[in-house]
């Protein structure tokens, strides 16, 4: 009898060929806990306290991209689109918070990680594809050149069991053409979606910088120029400024973190930001001296 010269074998390899990925140093158990924890907290108007959590926990700095093959590059991508994650929802908070300085920090390390990401898989995950794409072409090929075989032990109608393995080994083969072609395009995939990211991430820096550009401008052609007390001041005393600046909560209360930021001395935005969100913020005591007393 005829045998089916099969490469199930090779495919059925390739197909654990990342479930075996060795772990690529990623977030923390803590910090990863933290994120979906401050995204709650920054929902609820806690800002501060969500910033002060991812700051502690944040990495000083991120492995490098590991190129060395196929399963370590996996995990590179993988733990790269954590550390973005965490330094942009980072940067959410610190926003959030009126650290507009600090969340630019962490927006441009998320960009910067997610741009390592995209190159680093646009140079490698096409070698993965192009591997999963040979698996298909060698499976057709196997399965072309035994055509008449495969034709021939199917119009059986009492097949033995030699004839059953031939038959389950030329199943398996025809199965791993759909497996191989969609890994393939889930690889391909990871290749756009990586720079999609990228740019995504590229956004936030730009807006951040521009409004902490408008803010500087602002104050230097404020009446007083680059007095940061008397700039919040006027804003605080006007009673029409903030909701015609602000429709949404939200924001009137991240506008009013960062006055609280310009101005930590200022009790009317630490009392407006408790009235809008039952959260207390505490008030830097001035450094104006006390007047003196007149001489008896």
């Amino acid at each position: 009898m005829r045998t089916f010269i099969t490469r199930t074998g090779f495919a059925l390899c390739s197909a654990v060929l990342f479930a075996q990925a060795p772990a690529q140093p990623g977030l923390s158990p803590e910090l990863r806990a933290a994120l979906p924890e401050a995204q709650k907290l920054v929902a609820s108007f806690k800002a501060r306290e969500a910033d002060a959590k991812l700051g502690a926990l944040l990495p000083a700095s991120v492995p490098a991209w590991d190129k060395t093959g196929p399963q370590t590059q996996f995990a590179s991508y993988t733990a790269y689109r954590e550390y973005t994650y965490a330094f942009f929802l980072a940067g959410q908070a610190a926003d959030a918070a009126g650290h507009w300085e600090k969340a630019l920090e962490h927006y441009q390390k998320a960009r910067d990680i997610a741009r390592t990401n995209a190159d680093s898989v646009k140079v490698s995950f096409p070698l993965i594809v192009d591997y999963y794409n040979n698996l298909v072409a060698g499976s057709k090929k196997t399965l072309e050149e035994n055509a008449d075989f495969i034709k021939t032990l199917r119009a059986k109608s009492n097949p033995d069991e030699g004839d059953k393995q031939q038959m389950d080994l030329i199943k398996g083969e025809e199965a791993s053409i759909e497996t191989n072609q969609k890994t393939a395009k889930v690889f391909a995939d990871y290749i756009v979606n990586a720079q999609k990211e990228a740019d995504y991430y590229a956004k936030f820096c730009g807006e951040e910088e521009a409004q902490i550009k408008d803010q500087i401008d602002q104050l230097e052609k404020y009446r007083f120029k680059n007095d940061k007390v008397k700039f919040v001041d006027g804003i605080m005393s006007s009673k029409t400024f903030l909701d015609q600046q602000f429709a949404e909560k939200s924001d009137k209360v991240r506008y009013l973190y960062r006055l609280n930021v310009l101005d930590p001395t200022s009790r009317k935005v630490a009392r407006e930001i408790e009235q809008l969100t039952g959260v207390s913020v505490a008030v830097t005591p001035s450094e104006e001296k006390p007047k003196g007393k007149k001489g008896k």
